[in-house]
């Protein structure tokens, strides 16, 4: 017989970042209780009691080991800020890749900050507001948002073969309600641009992770 316990052992498999503060005992239960219970009714079919999903989690902390808690803080490097950036979107569509190369190479020889990600119906351009701004009309593009800021995180070697590195960093700013406008990632950095009004939350958060 399957029970709330292997229910809620199977929840914390699927979000290991947990398992960390569970194994030191620095998380309210409770609380994750509360949150999960929607999650864990639905594995069981029926309705589970806050109480009962407490005990299970307490259980399930007390068998769990060092290889279940993954310290995913460890894989965190330096952060740094990039500030008054806006994003440009454009639609496949109507995108020239021509005269998209051409403005993207002249910022790259202006020395100017830009990130651009390709997708299946859109293109983003990122850069200095100012730069989006003049280059709207030029490429046909809509300008989305205006100021941005871009956080840089620099991942530590060893990071690529663990999973849940850079899940770890985006749970850590969902947890408190900080919407992410754009997320890229390359080798071994990954960068996430928030509103400039949740800025100083956002490093604290990513620093103190560190």
């Amino acid at each position: 017989m399957i029970t709330v316990t292997d229910r809620v052992r199977s929840w914390v498999q699927r979000n290991p970042s947990y398992a960390l503060h569970m194994r030191h005992g620095i998380i309210n239960y409770s609380s994750l209780a509360r949150r999960i219970k929607p999650d864990i009714e639905h594995d069981v079919g029926e309705r589970v009691s806050v109480e009962a999903i407490t005990i299970a989690l307490n259980r399930v902390a007390k068998t769990l080991t060092d290889q279940d808690a993954v310290d995913y803080s460890a894989y965190l490097g330096e952060v740094s800020v990039q500030s008054g950036l806006g994003v440009l979107t454009i639609p496949q569509s109507e995108t020239s890749m021509d005269q998209f190369f051409t403005a993207a190479k002249r910022l790259h020889e202006q020395n100017e900050y830009m990130v651009y990600t390709r997708g299946l119906w859109y293109t983003a351009l990122i850069g200095r507001t100012e730069v989006i701004d003049e280059l709207e009309t030029a490429l046909q593009g809509t300008v989305t948002s205006r100021d941005i800021v871009g956080i840089t995180v620099k991942l530590r070697i060893g990071h690529l073969p663990v999973p849940g590195v850079c899940a770890y960093v985006l749970q850590i700013l969902a947890n408190r309600g900080i919407n992410l406008v754009e997320v890229t990632s390359s080798h071994n950095e990954l960068t996430v641009f928030v509103h400039n009004n949740r800025t100083s939350e956002a490093v604290a958060l990513l620093v103190m992770n560190d």
